[in-house]
């Protein structure tokens, strides 16, 4: 072999190692596990509704002009006050009722004091005994008199008490139905408070899933780019005749969601079955797909939709076009396109539970 083509042999070799070197540094490294195969429920997905598990209109329960209302928007807790109605004729009232009860107090006792003499003069016959028995019946009367008016006193006070309106439960106010300066009669709505802690999501599921529900078994819910296992809180016992669903209610405390935002939930809907399973952290969730990246035997990343079905754990079941066994990309897909190339993290290689 002469000089010139051993110099093109080894400018060959060179030019393919630099060329292999260049295509794994510009690689995206990313983290894989394998699919697997295992016995699970098949679901299906429905459409639900955020719902705050308390939304009441707040009525007034007293008849006066409307002097301050809280505004739309405002956030307010347990026994704060959300409105306030004119209750001076109510004070007046009370003042009226209080002087009258002093007054029968005064008789009362006055009585009392009459009867005692009367008693210690009735036993050495210095007095009729119909005399003290007048006494007896008056004060019986005063006293029944004071009570009577003890207990319209404190209808009044009540009654003063509702003028200021307050909240049956920590919430926001999400209407407001009348303006300040209205007069306000017994029994109208003023504001609608929504509870924004405890939250359900409806959803008006099929008669014929109901044998595979189960109490606080979790289920996945999607939103947006979000994808969350939730359990399930309770269900009608009672379906409608016309539609031919019955209510399911997932609990939904404490997530950042918005009463009547719209999502969509697995349900299960038959028994067990074989599934592919993939790890949750593998799927991509966006507002009209969810997909996976799966690695070929070039080391590119190809993109696979799937539908999503019952979660387990760290794993979910999907369908689409993936087999038990392949490798599904988990750390590092979400800005990585369909036909790149990856390089695996040594350390971070995931293995099949």
């Amino acid at each position: 072999m002469n000089k010139l083509a051993l110099n093109l042999i080894l400018a060959g070799i060179l030019t393919s190692t630099m060329a292999i070197a260049a295509d794994e540094k510009d690689a995206k490294l990313v983290t894989v596990q394998t699919v697997k195969n295992e016995q699970v429920n098949p679901t299906t997905w429905l459409p639900g509704n955020v719902i705050s598990r308390t939304n009441s209109p707040i009525s007034a329960e007293q008849t006066g002009q409307l002097l301050w209302v809280e505004d739309i928007g405002a956030k307010v807790e347990k026994g704060q006050a959300i409105a306030s109605i004119d209750n001076r004729h109510l004070k007046l009232q009370l003042t009226q009722r209080q002087a009258q009860l002093m007054q029968h107090q005064a008789e009362a006792d006055y009585l009392l004091k009459q009867k005692k003499r009367m008693s210690k003069l009735n036993k050495m016959n210095n007095t009729a005994l119909s005399e003290l028995e007048r006494i007896t019946k008056d004060l019986a009367i005063a006293q029944n008199e004071a009570l009577a008016l003890s207990s319209q006193i404190a209808q009044t006070q009540l009654a003063i008490e509702k003028t200021h309106i307050k909240a049956p439960f920590s919430g926001s106010i999400s209407k407001r139905f009348v303006n300040v300066g209205e007069l306000i009669s017994v029994g109208r709505p003023l504001v609608q408070l929504v509870d924004t802690h405890h939250l359900d999501i409806k959803i008006a599921a099929p008669i014929s899933i109901a044998p595979y529900l189960q109490a606080d078994n979790k289920v996945l819910v999607k939103w947006q780019k979000n994808l969350i296992e939730l359990p399930v809180r309770t269900w009608s016992q009672a379906g409608d005749p016309l539609s031919r669903t019955f209510d399911v209610h997932l609990s939904a405390d404490g997530l950042n969601l918005v009463a009547g935002s719209a999502v969509t939930v697995s349900l299960p809907k038959s028994t067990t079955k074989m599934a592919t399973l993939v790890p949750r952290d593998a799927l991509i969730v966006r507002e009209k797909e969810t997909f996976i990246l799966t690695v070929d035997e070039n080391d590119e990343a190809q993109k696979i939709n799937v539908l999503v079905g019952l979660g387990m754990g760290e794993w979910v079941s999907v369908t689409g076009d993936i087999n038990a066994g392949e490798e599904v990309i988990i750390r590092g897909a979400e800005r990585l396109q369909s036909g790149e190339k990856i390089r695996r993290h040594k350390d971070l290689v995931a293995k099949v539970n």
